[in-house]
């Protein structure tokens, strides 16, 4: 009788043994059974590290069987292993119908195949959005998620876990946010179907889901109500608890935002007398962006104003005045808004001393020097118009003629004038001439301003109106005696630097079917010329014309004198202070 080598995969036995992970946290239990049949393909996989036991059975449940031994590879075959990861077989030599229990023809093996999976999965966490701090370690920000990523190349992934900071490992199913702030450690492992398990993983990452603080630090001169000066130093001090401080910026009164130096004044130099707005915020390495920061504050950028001021008996009589031994000077001091600190003088170049009241001046004859200035809340000290740190003022005791009127000063125009109602209208060549004089201490000097200029021009000669532009202009001029008595008047001009503009038609319409060599119109040779000219502000004195060189012509009508071909019109016009406009137009005529 023919024999058979029939093995039949009638059940499976299962010696397992798990190792415990040395961590604090629980791990979960690992896969009860080391198989794991595939519900859509019907594949069979075993744990390749797992002993089989191959028994016999009549039934399809697998009961009343019994285990299958070899005798001829006892030391293999109980129990056994799978040797190749991935498929293997086990066969019998030929396949018997189970209706007439005879082989089956063609002669065909009997495959039985299971699926060995040795092999744990490979897993990858992928955390985005981060950056990498200068000191190598990842950063994240609260919109940070985490993935994971396993795969497994036989009987797929069972399950992946991971654990936060040491907690309980829990599946994995969707990408996570990491709540917890700080250092964080994520760890994670996956599983296959057959209880492979990958060896633990780690992620380190530093959670920032908080933007940096920002402190605005005065040091100098601050007053209760926020009031500083510009030496005070406006400095910021960020501050972040984890991925650090990347940049602060700051600005003021609304202005573009400046990147901030660290540890670096904020300048006030430039900053003008006033309230002013300054608003700041950090960010850090992460992104997370401080919510703006606002500091309000006064810059006392102005000193007191501080003047003089002598009290006491003056006796005018005939061309003198005298000054009595009770004669004080009194200084006076008023600031807009940290206040007058100390207001101190000196007499006669001697040492500088706190001012509380009026003082008497020295009774000698001969001139004498009273220097003084003030210092606000801030410091802002009293300067000079040439920049001196103090006030300057001279008297002389002895016989002091006293000039109680200023100069008699008056103004003339000469050139192209026009008035008309109130209004009187120049041209920027019309000149101004400044006349004064003082009959007392005599006429010291002339100057002017035109319309309220920072600064008066000193007047030595006539003066034209060249720069200026058309329309109103204001001009201010004082004089001066020898005791700085002055007498201030005004005038006004409108000053027409435009000239006129002029126009001309034709008394017939070109030709339609004629142009000349550039497309110009051609108009017919006996058409007659019609000039216009207006002018913006003064008016037309004259309007004068010349046709293909003739001499300038007053126009008074329409005139003709085309020749044929190409006609050259020179227009000149002029308004009423003289501004001049000239031009040269070209006719076609046939």
């Amino acid at each position: 009788m023919k024999q058979s080598y029939i093995y039949g995969l009638l059940g499976l036995g299962l010696l397992c043994q798990l190792c415990g992970m040395a961590k604090a946290q629980q791990l979960p239990p690992a896969a009860p059974i080391p198989y794991y049949r595939d519900s859509t393909t019907g594949r069979l996989y075993w744990n390749k590290h797992i002993p089989l036991y191959v028994s016999l059975s009549p039934n399809a449940d697998g009961s009343g069987g019994t285990v299958l031994q070899s005798h001829r590879t006892p030391q293999w075959g109980f129990p056994f292993y799978l040797d190749t990861e991935g498929v293997n077989y086990i066969r019998t030599r030929w396949a018997v119908d189970t209706a007439t229990r005879r082989a089956v023809q063609p002669p065909t093996e009997i495959l039985w195949e299971v699926y060995a999976d040795g092999r744990p999965p490979e897993s990858r966490i992928a955390v985005l959005p981060h950056v990498v701090l200068k000191d190598g370690r990842i950063a994240v920000n609260a919109e940070a998620t985490a993935t994971l990523t396993s795969r497994d190349a036989v009987s797929g992934v069972g399950a992946t876990y991971y654990s936060l900071n040491g907690t309980d490992y829990q599946p994995y199913s969707a990408p996570f946010a990491v709540p917890q702030e700080g250092e964080c450690t994520i760890a994670y492992f996956a599983e296959d179907h057959v209880g492979n398990r990958e060896a633990l993983r780690t992620y380190q990452l530093l959670v920032d889901r908080s933007a940096p603080t920002t402190e605005c630090i005065l040091l100098g001169m601050v007053l209760t109500d926020n009031t500083v000066a510009k030496h005070t130093q406006i400095r910021l001090q960020p501050r972040d608890a984890y991925s650090g401080v990347r940049q602060t910026r700051y600005r003021l009164d609304s202005g573009a935002w400046v990147l901030y130096p660290p540890r670096t004044p904020i300048p006030l130099l430039k900053v003008p007398d006033g309230p002013h707005l300054l608003e700041f915020q950090s960010e850090d390495y992460v992104g997370n962006v401080e919510p703006v920061q606002q500091f309000r504050f006064y810059l006392d950028a102005i000193p007191p104003i501080t003047i003089s001021d002598v009290l006491g008996d003056r006796f005018v009589v005939g061309d003198k005045t005298f000054f009595s031994g009770r004669t004080k000077m009194k200084i006076t001091a008023v600031d807009n808004r940290s206040g007058v600190k100390e207001v101190l003088y000196s007499v006669d170049g001697g040492p500088f001393e706190q001012y509380q009241e009026p003082f008497y001046m020295p009774n000698r004859p001969g001139w004498h020097t009273v220097r003084y200035y003030s210092l606000d809340s801030t410091e802002n000290r009293t300067e000079s118009r040439d920049n001196q740190q103090f006030l300057e003022y001279r008297m002389k005791v002895d016989k002091i003629y006293v000039d109680l009127s200023g100069p008699t000063i008056s103004y003339s125009l000469s050139g192209e004038t026009f008035t008309r109602n109130d209004t009187t209208f120049v041209s920027p060549r019309t000149t101004v001439t400044l006349r004064g004089s003082d009959a007392e201490s005599g006429l010291n000097r002339l100057v002017y301003t035109i319309d309220n200029g920072a600064w008066e021009k000193s007047y030595s000669a006539p003066f034209d109106l060249q720069g200026l532009s058309s329309g109103f202009h204001r001009v201010e001029y004082i004089g001066y005696d020898n005791v700085e008595n002055r007498n201030t008047k005004t005038f006004e001009v409108l000053v027409d630097n435009t000239p006129p503009t002029f126009g001309f038609e034709l008394s017939v319409a070109p030709y339609q079917e004629r142009k000349g060599a550039d497309g110009e119109p051609i108009y017919p040779a006996d058409a007659k010329i019609y000039l216009t000219a207006q002018d913006g502000l003064t008016g037309i004195r004259s309007l004068q014309y010349s046709l293909n060189g003739k001499p300038l012509t007053s126009y008074t009508k329409p005139f003709g004198g085309l020749e044929r071909g190409k006609n050259r019109l020179l227009v000149r016009v002029e308004d009423l202070v003289g501004n001049v406009h000239e031009e040269m137009r070209f006719i076609e005529a046939y």
